[in-house]
């Protein structure tokens, strides 16, 4: 128990050391292009892009349970309430 304990105590340093550590987190301006570079505008649009995608994948799923819940609101139509009696019908007939 005491060096399970110890090692979620180690793993929680680590964790505490690389959260305060700038250098860890950010990239040099090699990697992501400088502020002034010239693919800064085309970086820009291609996370602009991809946020896109994400809003309307987001977008389609709520509108799809949107969709599916006023469809579980709407009542049954007559030809599947007359199936169900039948059905009803047919088992207490059987019983």
């Amino acid at each position: 128990m005491k060096k399970r304990a110890h090692i979620h105590h180690l793993i929680l340093l680590l964790a505490v050391i690389v959260a305060v550590m700038p250098r860890t987190s950010s990239a040099c301006a090699v990697c992501t292009g400088g502020a002034n570079s010239a693919i800064a505008p085309a970086m820009n649009a291609a996370i602009l892009v991809m946020l896109g995608f994400i809003a309307t994948m987001l977008a389609g799923i709520g509108s799809f349970i949107f969709y599916l819940s006023r469809r579980a609101k709407m009542p049954a139509p007559p030809h599947e309430e007359l199936s169900g009696m039948i059905y009803k019908e047919g088992l207490k007939n059987h019983a």
